[in-house]
């Protein structure tokens, strides 16, 4: 797991990925399109379909909802045994697929 969030994001920034605000919160940007943000203090990331199902299915996710009872599509909260590194990726490379 990467030891902060600062250091997640001094890791992944680079000439296509900015820091930015959604929701009020910090997060993470490829173009236009967010696919990472720090929300009450965990990092939540946005995945393809079965990638999501795979990590909440294993215990290492869970759908993301910024307010209860409402889950927003494609979006997880990662687990604390997760490596943020990895994962961050998969979500860049997701997001970046969809622009």
């Amino acid at each position: 797991m990467a030891d902060s969030w600062e250091d997640l994001v001094e890791r992944t920034c680079d000439a296509d990925v900015t820091s930015g605000s959604m929701f009020g919160c910090q997060g993470l940007r490829t173009g236009r399109r967010f696919f990472a943000i720090w929300w009450a203090e965990q990092l939540v990331v946005k995945l393809p379909p079965e990638r999501l199902q795979e990590l909440v299915a294993t215990g290492q996710a869970e759908h993301f909802e910024p307010m209860p009872g409402r889950r927003m599509n494609g979006w997880v909260v990662l687990g604390e045994s997760v490596s943020w590194d990895p994962v961050a990726a998969e979500a860049r490379a997701w997001v970046e697929s969809q622009q």
